[in-house]
């Protein structure tokens, strides 16, 4: 298997993807590290965000395309959740952009889904800032679909919650489980 010089972390938000890249880059070396947030109204789009986010992953899918060693912080998966649950748009676009960009014959891509076991997931209480788990289960449920849906030939979905106790597995065992081919 070719060596993975570019590495997609997508999750719901408080699941470790800003831990698990510190771990990638502590393991692998340098990577640069791109941090995608949620999609700017500028007046260059005349307030189209979905203009704005093709930009930017057309941007991201040319940089897949080069030697570059990068790690997105979130990534295109995310359109597929946020778009239609809170921007009134589908977000499925974004294969196409995969198709175009022949994502699926790269063989140094690896992307990585975190989730949680909902059935007994104990990290979680709430924190008085709106935390709403039913909203967090449907997201997640959007993520796999995309997940699933994705080109990407290199792909794994790593829960972060133990199977038994549902607590956080220790960061070690989910970062072996992330980058171990």
């Amino acid at each position: 298997m070719a060596r993975i010089t570019k590495y997609i972390i997508e999750g719901l938000d408080r699941l470790g993807k800003s831990t698990l890249i510190d771990g990638i880059r502590q393991s692998a070396g340098y990577f640069e590290v791109i941090h995608y947030d949620k999609p700017q109204r500028l007046d260059f789009y005349e307030g189209d965000l979905r203009k704005y986010q093709e930009d930017c992953f057309d941007s991201m899918f040319s940089i897949m395309n080069s030697h570059a060693r990068v790690i997105f912080d979130r990534a295109h998966l995310g359109e597929c959740v946020y778009s239609p649950l809170y921007r009134g748009y589908s977000g499925d676009y974004v294969f196409d952009l995969e198709r175009q960009n022949y994502i699926d014959i790269l063989t140094d891509v690896r992307l990585i889904l975190l989730t949680e076991n909902f059935d007994i997931s104990q990290h979680f209480v709430d924190d008085g800032l709106s935390f709403d788990p039913k909203a967090r289960r449907e997201e997640q449920e959007l993520f796999l679909k995309a997940f699933h849906k994705s080109n990407i030939k290199d792909k794994r979905i790593v829960c972060v919650t133990h199977e038994m106790t549902g607590k956080f597995k220790d960061k070690q065992r989910i970062l072996k489980e992330c980058i171990e081919d």
